[in-house]
């Protein structure tokens, strides 16, 4: 399984109604998620707190602000959780 098809699955059990959020499981990874499901502030907090206990990393405000600018994407979680579990920053050199 991919880092995006966890995070698929992680979103729709953060988000408060799954079935709203149930686009998430069948698009593109370079889709807009606000575009797909209302991407509250709440689906993010719930998300942030999946993606921590799941791959067991800490995610900084900055490093979400770096991944969300410009829209949420799973592609942008997915490099995001990437680069904090091989323990680099997004945005910084190793």
């Amino acid at each position: 399984m991919t880092v995006v098809d966890e995070l698929r699955e992680l979103i729709v059990r953060a988000a408060p109604d799954p079935a709203q959020a149930e686009p998430v499981r069948t698009c593109a990874a370079d889709a807009p998620l606000d575009a797909l499901i209302p991407f509250s502030s709440v689906i993010v907090l719930g998300a942030v707190i999946a993606v921590e206990d799941h791959f067991s990393i800490t995610v900084r405000r900055a490093d979400l602000q770096r991944a969300l600018d410009g829209g949420a994407t799973l592609a942008k979680l997915a490099a995001m959780i990437e680069e904090l579990r091989a323990g680099r920053r997004p945005g910084r050199r190793p």
